[in-house]
């Protein structure tokens, strides 16, 4: 990994944070591109069936946070080279210098900042519970003593058995199969990302889903030995959640009811609002 020595990669602090004050980020990119795993690359991990997020459309990256990738990506100076994996291998893969980053709105955890560093924050994860409209299950809650569908590894697993307890967890390496066993009888909910449930509902119609609860924080994946690229990023993603990219990415790939959480209007003073539903 070309990751520089003690004195080169302090004047590339120095160079991000001259940039941050006195230029444009984009004559910063230019000058001064963050070391990444592969020169000139911003190498991003995505998964193809977690639309609107992230998915494959016409045999092409697309979603919401691989169009902001790309965002940073420009502002960093860096192509941007996506890379397919399941969710439970990404998180390693970034710290073993595989992936620079990941397209995936991480939700952070303590075991997991043990593994990688992360960005500042680009979103606060909600999530839903999918049912059958036949079968329904009205809340969260409520799910105790069902059998429900999670992602292999994601965080709304612990979430879920602290909701409801006594409910079985049932893991399935991707979004897809999940909603495969949902819709044939095998299990009771699929708990998922609030705008991945709404997408799932919207185009499946004998589907239903809960309200929406809370799960956390999400944040950029990025190895801790590479401390340049996660301050390069944070200045990347400031800049893009001001000038309104990440606001106009948001409001294109999500449904007027999933809605910019107030808190990161918080983290992002003077950030362009999402237009009233």
């Amino acid at each position: 990994m070309q990751i520089p020595s003690t004195m080169p990669r302090l004047l590339a602090h120095l160079a991000i944070g001259v940039c941050a004050v006195f230029l444009p980020l984009s004559v910063c990119a230019a000058a001064a591109p963050p070391p990444t795993i592969t020169k000139g690359q911003l190498t991003v991990a995505y998964r193809t069936d977690d639309k609107p997020i992230s998915f494959i459309q016409n045999g092409t990256p697309a979603g919401f946070l691989v169009d902001f990738e790309q965002a940073i990506g420009v502002q960093l100076g860096l192509k941007v080279q996506f890379v397919s994996t399941g969710f439970a291998s990404m998180l390693p893969a970034v710290k073993n210098h595989i992936y620079d980053t990941a397209a995936f709105a991480v939700i952070v955890t303590p075991q997991r900042s043990a593994m990688v560093d992360f960005t500042t924050p680009i979103g606060y994860g909600q999530a839903r519970l999918v049912t059958r409209a036949k079968d329904p299950i009205a809340t969260v809650q409520a799910a105790a003593g069902k059998v429900v569908a999670v992602t292999q590894g994601s965080a709304l697993i612990p979430l879920l058995a602290h909701i409801a307890p006594g409910v079985q967890v049932k893991e399935f390496p991707n979004v897809a199969s999940s909603l495969n066993a949902l819709i044939a009888g095998q299990v009771d909910g699929l708990f998922t990302g609030l705008a991945t449930a709404d997408s799932l509902v919207k185009k499946h119609p004998g589907l239903g889903e809960s309200q929406i609860v809370t799960s956390g924080v999400t944040e950029f994946p990025i190895s801790k030995s590479n401390p340049a690229l996660r301050e390069a990023m944070n200045v990347a993603i400031a800049h893009l959640m001001k000038d309104g990219t990440f606001t106009k990415l948001f409001v294109k790939w999500n449904p007027p009811a999933v809605r910019i959480p107030a808190e990161l209007y918080a983290d992002y003073p003077g950030m362009p609002q999402q237009p009233a539903e």
